[in-house]
């Protein structure tokens, strides 16, 4: 698989208005999704879409069941969908570092770093909304993601701002969404325009055409049924 190429060719249909049949975020029952890798497959071909990106779950901890779930999407056929092994990680700290063991990002045809916690938080501390005002969760998702930004593993950066947007409420001004988009265009990292966290899609698309910045389009589809539902916002 041409990533490159996949990018481009994305990044080029969306400029000429058209929607690119592809879902980049994708989770199975490997993982917290419902359907199996096959039945993900099985209506992505039914749904035309052209590519999906296996981006299941996955940390320096986990056992080596990663090696089987690749070897399954490996196995699917291609004919109608191209499917794309890999991960999704979290962002670890302030340094870009990420919760991915070395040998699973050797079989990763794309990885994509999200921020889903806050560094020194408990499993305690997740479960209750910290008193922490707009500007302070901002800036710390924000500089989260800009370090990953260095880490020469990553390609995407996952559902942005989707800690602020999700868990504390609060939605970050255009100025910082530019902010980020220009940074990965000068990365040469590609932008994830979330259907699951994103209120305003369209205009995410719009400001990565402006900035010349690689986009990825994901439905962050946990079940069949939700696949493709970025598609349908944009």
């Amino acid at each position: 698989m041409d990533k490159h190429k996949l990018f481009e060719d994305i990044y080029d249909s969306l400029k000429k208005e058209k929607v690119p049949k592809v879902d980049l975020h994708v989770h199975t029952n490997w993982t917290d999704g419902e359907n199996s890798v096959f039945e993900m497959h099985e209506e992505a071909c039914k749904k035309s879409l052209s590519h999906i990106f296996f981006s299941e779950h996955s940390r320096k901890s986990s056992s080596d069941w990663f090696f089987e779930f690749t070897k399954q999407v490996n196995s699917l056929p291609k004919e109608k969908c191209n499917s794309i092994s890999g991960t999704e990680v979290k962002i670890l700290d302030f340094d870009g570092n990420l919760d991915l063991r070395d040998e699973f990002f050797t079989e990763c045809g794309l990885v994509m770093a999200s921020v889903h916690r806050f560094p020194g938080e408990t499993n305690e501390d997740f479960k209750f909304k910290k008193n922490l005002d707009k500007d302070k969760v901002e800036k710390t998702e924000f500089d989260l993601m800009i370090s990953s930004l260095n880490n020469s593993k990553v390609d995407i950066l996952g559902h942005p701002f989707g800690m602020t947007i999700k868990r504390f409420g609060y939605y970050p001004d255009d100025k910082l969404f530019d902010e980020v988009i220009k940074l990965c265009a000068k990365k040469d990292k590609v932008f994830e325009v979330n259907y699951r966290y994103h209120k305003n899609p369209k205009q995410l698309i719009a400001k990565c055409l402006k900035h010349k910045t690689k986009i990825s389009l994901g439905s962050n589809a946990h079940s069949k049924e939700e696949l493709g539902k970025i598609l349908e916002v944009i």
